[in-house]
């Protein structure tokens, strides 16, 4: 069964012993679509891995509502909200096999046994159920194994089929993939979304790696020092950040950010007229995804190479722009050296434009 999650105005304050407050979460409204995986992506310490333990009910909320559906669960325990929780440590039992620990929760669910009362019908259910979610997470193979003898991508697969064997109408991950290497990485959060859309549930995924978020999410609610920064699609997201913090945060490279001036319709970058704009007067701050710029003749500005390094296709080259170091990525068959000097004219798909505050001017 399907679920929108909303939350209404969740804040989550916690006191020190010297009596401290942090607002961990404050005043977060957002509703999570039925059927959709969404990133709560952040860095360390903005509250996301916080609004995930609200969620799932092992943080009472200093104020706010939880609903699932049309259901108040902002008071309900954990194991009365049907959530499924999977940990970025696993968290298996090592003396069972990988069916046991895909059954131990069905085992030990007094509503699953009301359900089933007979015992040898409660058995025939619970193996159906592991060898239905086995399946689903493609561990068929496994289900004879201990932890001890899987892969670290396996027993991911392991935790989030005991997660989903209950059944849950939410389903919880919080950092899951942050004990893998980086090939598996790949591979598990691939899986994710794949086990996701088999089976529909409702899905948050908390994470701080932009390129997890960005790949596998249907949405992203970026976060900051317990404040919503951003809710949208991935692509819009990085497409059109909401302001300063969101632009930066994504991109790999990051975006170069500089304060520039515009002055009678053109922006002014390194002492030249880069482009056009209709924005009025004043002092901005402009921001220009490493991969936006264009080598070109004339028009742009010039700037001098002083790092150069092979990434893959392309070169990635660094330069001063307006006083701060900046980098672009440029197909390799362009031939460019340390010392060069070049002029750079900006892709306006990639140029984002904010006020002295930080905020997005939508011009384009």
């Amino acid at each position: 069964m399907q679920m929108d999650i909303r939350l209404d105005g969740l804040t989550k304050t916690f006191t020190s012993k010297d009596r401290t407050e942090t607002i961990a979460v404050n005043n977060l409204s957002v509703t999570i679509p039925s059927g959709h995986l969404v990133g709560l992506l952040g860095p360390s310490g903005c509250g996301k891995s916080t609004t995930l333990f609200l969620l799932a009910g092992l943080h009472a909320p200093t104020s706010g509502k939880i609903y699932f559906g049309d259901e108040d669960v902002t008071m309900l325990p954990p194991e009365k909200r049907g959530i499924g929780l999977v940990f970025q440590n696993y968290a298996l039992y090592p003396h069972m096999t990988v069916y046991e620990n895909i059954a131990f929760p069905l085992r030990n669910s007094k509503s699953f046994k009301e359900k089933h009362p007979a015992a040898a019908e409660r058995r025939e259910e619970i193996d159906r159920i592991v060898k239905n979610t086995a399946r689903i997470v493609a561990i068929e193979e496994l289900l004879d194994r201990k932890p001890s003898q899987l892969s670290g991508g396996q027993q991911q697969r392991v935790a989030i089929a005991r997660a989903i064997a209950k059944q849950p109408k939410v389903l919880l991950l919080d950092e899951p993939l942050s004990n893998l290497d980086a090939r598996l990485r790949i591979q598990t959060r691939e899986e994710i979304r794949r086990i996701q859309q088999a089976t529909g549930i409702t899905t948050v995924f908390v994470t701080h790696d932009q390129e997890e978020a960005l790949s596998i999410t249907d949405e992203i609610i970026v976060m900051k020092d317990g404040i919503v920064q951003q809710v949208a699609e991935p692509q819009e997201t990085y497409v059109h950040p909401a302001n300063v913090f969101v632009a930066q945060f994504l991109g790999n490279p990051p975006i170069n950010m500089i304060d520039a001036d515009i002055r009678g319709g053109k922006v002014i970058i390194n002492g030249e007229e880069a482009f056009d704009t209709s924005l009025a007067d004043g002092s901005y701050k402009v921001g220009i995804r490493p991969e936006s710029f264009i080598l070109a003749s004339d028009g742009g500005f010039e700037a001098t190479i002083d790092f150069k390094a092979t990434v893959g296709r392309d070169f990635q080259v660094r330069f001063d722009m307006n006083g701060k170091y900046s980098e672009a990525l440029i197909e390799s068959d362009n031939r460019i050296e340390v010392g060069d000097k070049v002029r750079f004219v900006p892709k306006m798909s990639g140029v984002h434009i904010f006020s002295a505050d930080g905020n997005r001017i939508e011009e384009w």
